[in-house]
């Protein structure tokens, strides 16, 4: 399946940063080949710069986690295991980039200056390139036209609550379900972030569980979000394209959807979401 964020492929799930940043290595490879048949390098230089290209990318993730952890290491320091978290998306593609780059270019030492350079250049172009298309093809995306019931009412005596009555502030939009794992890891972390910041909306999204489950759910963990709406259908995923949970979406005041997140949120992951939102006109 594919999504504006990720290719799906069963239960893996790969953004399309990773999928260019792999495309982009494929094509240096084949340059690789083309230039060394050309130059005619010796055995052992071929063998190195393949290894180093994989190598790099290895290089690359480490760098673009230990980038992105400290530049939020106020939010890791108070709890450190969330370094380790990296389902939470958390990577600084620059500092990634730099890393990868600079250990390519010590490795290939066998190769000029001047080529080296040019390796890296063309990744760097063919990445940015992969990257910008990626971006222009995303689609202009506000609140859906769906109304659900609230915990708090009867879904069959009241009236539904539409989604687009949250336009005005900044929104989350978090769908979970009370026998997911991973959803109950984040839930401490969405309910901080609610108490924090009460000028935007946390909109906890149930997918498909009655209302005495989420109830006694809510109740047992101490849970006490605003706004906490039932979705027995699962329309929100449906719509939205996004299957698996957790699932998070971030709008702005306007009600167009800034980012997406598929599983689970770490403080520094949604700490970055949330400055994305508020500060979108």
């Amino acid at each position: 399946m594919i999504s504006s964020e990720a290719l799906h492929l069963g239960p893996f799930i790969l953004p399309w940063t990773l999928v260019i940043i792999l495309l982009s290595m494929i094509m240096m490879k084949i340059m690789g080949q083309v230039l060394g048949q050309k130059q005619r390098w010796e055995q052992a230089t071929s063998q190195v710069f393949w290894d180093s290209l994989w190598t790099s990318f290895w290089i690359g993730l480490i760098g673009a986690r230990i980038t992105f952890v400290l530049l939020h290491w106020d939010v890791y320091f108070a709890s450190p295991i969330d370094i380790v978290k990296i389902q939470d998306q958390g990577f600084h593609l620059i500092g990634g980039t730099v890393a990868g780059s600079a250990w390519f270019f010590w490795k290939n030492k066998g190769l000029s200056r001047k080529s080296r350079a040019l390796f890296i250049f063309i990744f760097t172009v063919l990445l940015s390139i992969g990257i910008a298309i990626q971006s222009s093809l995303k689609q202009d995306v506000h609140f859906p036209n769906l109304n659900f019931s609230s915990l708090t009412q009867s879904s069959e005596t009241s009236k539904k609550i539409p989604l687009k009555q949250f336009i005005g502030q900044p929104t989350i939009i978090n769908m979970w379900a009370s026998w997911c794992p991973p959803c109950h890891r984040e839930m401490p972390v969405l309910q901080r972030a609610h108490d924090q910041h009460p000028e935007m909306n946390f909109i906890m999204l149930n997918q498909g569980e009655d209302q005495v489950t989420v109830h006694e759910y809510l109740k047992r963990y101490r849970l006490n979000f605003k706004d906490v709406l039932l979705d027995p259908q699962g329309e929100m995923p449906q719509q939205m394209n996004m299957h698996g949970l957790p699932s998070t979406l971030f709008f702005n005041a306007q009600g167009q959807l800034i980012a997406r997140h598929m599983g689970e949120l770490t403080p520094a992951m949604l700490q970055q979401y949330l400055k994305k939102i508020s500060t979108q006109p």
